[in-house]
C-alpha cells in the first residue's frame, strides 16, 4: 500500500532544476561519445591510412622521378644491349644443322692451291662453358695442298659470318713435297639458350665464281630471251627511265640511296616453318652490275604465316628518315599469287611490313615500289627481311630475282651536296685512331678536327660525339 503510493507520489512529482541539468549534461555526453566513436575515430582512423598511404605514393613519385631523369641513359643502354645481344646472335648457329653447315663451309673453303678429302661430322655434344651447357659439334677436314692454299683456307674459315673455331690443327708433307693433313673445327649452337626459333634454317648459300650450282637452270632455258629483254629501257612507275644493265637513272624529282645491290652473296634464306624450302645464290642476270639475287622457294601454306625470307640483318642497312617510297626490281618467270614485301625492325624490336605487290603479275624485269612509314618518332629502322607470303591452304612454287634495292628521298631534302655520319669518342682514342677507324688512314684527321671545333687529342674526351664527313 505505501509503495503504490510512493509510484503515485514519484509519478506525479516534477523534476528539479538540478536535475534537468543533470539529464542535460548526461545527454550530451552521451551524443559526444557516440559522436567520437561512430564519426570522429573512424575518420581519424581513415585519416592515418590516407597519411600512409600518401607517404608511400610519394616515395613511388619520388622513385619514378629518378627513373624518368635517367630515362634517357636507360634507353641508350637499352639499345646498346639490344644491339649487341643481336651481333651475338648473329655469329652463332642457331642450332646444329648439317645441311646448313655445309652449305656454310662449301663458300668457306675455297683455294685452287688446295683440295679437300672429306667432311666427318661428329655427333653434337654438350660441353660446359662456365654455367652453361652448350651444344657443340666437331668436324675434321682431311687437305691436301700447297702452304698458300692452306692458307687461304683459314683465312676463308677467318671470315666465317657464324663462330667457327679451329680447335687442331695438323699439317705434314708426303714425300711429293705437298702438304697433307687434318683441319679440327669446333661449331657451337645457342639451341636452348638464345630466344631463337628452332625451325628457322639460316643458310648461307651465296655461290663462288667457279664453283658448281647444284640448282642449274632447267635444260632449254633460253638465255637470250632475258639478254633481249635487257636490252630494252625499262620505266618505272616515277617515270624513272632506267638504261639496260646498268641501272642508271634519269630523275628529276627524287634522289636515289642504294641499299642493297646483291652483288657479294652471303645471304640467308628463312622459312617461316619447316613445310617451306627454299634457297638463294647469286644470278648473272642482272639490272645493276654483274649480279642478282636469285630465290627458289617452295611454299606449303598450312600454318598460320606462310613466309620465305631473305635475311638482310647482317648487311645492316639503316634508314634514318622516311623516304618518299622503297623500291627493287624484280624479275619473274611466271605468274604467281604470292605477296612480295618488305620487314623493318625498329630500336625496341618491334616488326613493320610493308608491302610492295600483292600477286606477281609480270614476266621478265619490273620496278616495284611501295611507301614506308613516314612517322619520323619511328626511325631509325633496319631493314630486316625481304619476304614472299602465300595465303592459308594453298602452294606455290618457283623462282624469283632480285636487284637494285633502293630508297629515293625529294631533292630537296639534302640541302647540301655533303654527308656525315658519327662517331661517339672511346677511351683511348686519338685522332689518328678515329681517323684510321672511319677512313682507313690516318691523314684524315685534319678534316674531323676541321667540322668539330677541336685542336689536339686533348678535347676528345670520352663519349664526345663527333661529326665524321664521308
Amino acid at each position: 500500500m505505501k509503495k503504490n503510493q510512493l509510484k503515485k507520489k514519484l509519478k506525479g512529482r516534477k523534476l528539479t532544476k538540478n536535475e534537468k541539468i543533470l539529464l542535460t549534461i548526461l545527454g550530451t555526453i552521451v551524443v559526444l561519445m557516440s559522436v567520437y566513436r561512430f564519426v570522429i575515430e573512424p575518420q581519424k582512423t581513415k585519416l592515418s591510412d590516407l597519411t600512409d598511404k600518401k607517404i608511400e605514393y610519394e616515395e613511388q613519385i619520388a622513385q619514378i622521378n629518378e627513373v624518368l631523369r635517367n630515362e634517357e641513359n636507360i634507353d641508350k643502354e637499352w639499345t646498346s644491349l639490344h644491339r649487341e645481344k643481336d651481333l651475338i646472335l648473329s655469329k652463332y648457329f642457331p642450332n646444329l644443322n648439317q645441311p646448313e653447315i655445309i652449305y656454310l663451309l662449301n663458300e668457306l673453303l675455297v683455294s685452287e692451291d688446295i683440295h679437300i678429302l672429306d667432311m666427318s661430322f661428329s655427333t653434337p655434344s654438350e660441353e660446359l662453358i662456365g654455367d652453361l651447357s652448350v651444344r657443340t659439334m666437331d668436324i675434321t677436314i682431311p687437305y691436301r695442298g700447297s702452304y698458300k692454299g692452306l692458307t687461304d683456307i683459314i683465312k676463308g674459315i677467318e671470315s666465317s659470318p657464324k663462330k667457327i673455331l679451329i680447335s687442331n690443327l695438323i699439317v705434314d708433307r708426303d714425300m711429293n713435297g705437298e702438304l697433307v693433313g687434318n683441319i679440327g673445327l669446333k661449331l657451337y649452337s645457342l639451341e636452348g639458350i638464345a630466344d631463337i626459333d628452332e625451325e628457322l634454317a639460316y643458310i648461307d648459300t651465296g655461290i663462288i665464281e667457279g664453283k658448281t650450282n647444284p640448282f642449274v637452270a632447267f635444260e632449254g632455258y633460253k638465255k637470250e630471251e632475258i639478254e633481249e629483254d635487257l636490252e630494252k629501257e625499262e620505266v618505272d612507275s616515277t617515270g624513272s627511265v632506267y638504261t639496260p644493265n646498268t641501272g642508271e637513272e634519269i630523275v628529276d624529282n627524287y634522289q636515289s640511296e642504294l641499299l642493297e645491290d646483291f652483288e657479294d652473296g652471303g645471304l640467308y634464306f628463312i622459312p617461316s616453318h619447316k613445310n617451306i624450302e627454299g634457297r638463294v645464290s647469286k644470278s648473272s642476270n642482272s639490272k645493276s652490275k654483274k649480279h642478282s639475287l636469285r630465290l627458289e622457294y617452295n611454299i606449303l601454306a598450312v600454318e598460320e604465316e606462310n613466309r620465305a625470307y631473305i635475311d638482310l640483318t647482317d648487311r645492316n642497312i639503316f634508314i634514318k628518315y622516311p623516304p618518299e617510297n622503297i623500291g627493287l626490281w624484280v624479275y619473274s618467270h611466271s605468274y604467281s599469287p604470292v605477296t612480295l614485301g618488305l620487314r623493318f625492325k625498329g630500336q625496341a624490336g618491334e616488326k613493320i611490313d610493308v608491302e610492295l605487290s600483292k600477286g606477281i603479275n609480270w614476266i621478265g624485269w619490273d620496278y616495284i615500289e611501295a611507301n614506308p612509314p613516314q612517322d619520323l618518332s619511328l626511325y631509325p629502322l633496319q631493314l630486316d627481311r625481304i619476304y614472299l607470303e602465300l595465303s592459308f591452304n594453298r602452294d606455290d612454287f618457283g623462282v624469283i630475282l632480285f636487284d637494285k634495292l633502293e630508297a629515293k628521298y625529294p631533292k630537296d631534302t639534302n640541302k647540301t651536296k655533303e654527308k656525315f655520319t658519327f662517331y661517339i669518342v672511346e677511351k683511348g682514342d686519338t685522332l689518328n685512331k678515329i681517323s684510321l677507324k672511319n677512313y682507313g688512314t690516318i691523314n684524315k684527321k685534319n678534316l674531323i678536327i676541321k667540322y668539330n671545333d677541336i685542336k689536339t687529342d686533348k678535347d676528345l674526351i670520352e663519349g664526345k660525339i663527333l661529326v665524321i664527313p664521308k
